[in-house]
């Protein structure tokens, strides 16, 4: 199985759950696949560069930085749960 579908496409799914940290991301993945810190936080390079995750700004109510799927990404995880 490629890394893609087996690190990418769970890390999308649980993105597309809500918007929200890498932290809170990383717990929600973390039962799905084994994954290290680090090599979370690289594929995440990775999706971003892709154009699959954008960063929110930073508000009052969210004083953390969060991350969400991008218009295609989201898209791209609807045709795949259907």
């Amino acid at each position: 199985m490629s890394v893609m579908k087996r690190i990418g496409i769970p890390i999308l799914e649980a993105l597309s759950e809500g918007a929200c940290t890498r932290t809170e991301l990383f717990e929600r993945v973390e039962d799905r696949i084994d994954l290290k810190w680090e090599t979370f936080k690289r594929f995440m390079g990775f999706l971003r560069s892709d154009g699959m995750i954008k960063t929110l700004p930073i508000s009052d109510e969210h004083p953390h930085t969060r991350i969400a799927l991008t218009e295609e990404a989201s898209e791209f995880v609807q045709s795949l749960l259907e």
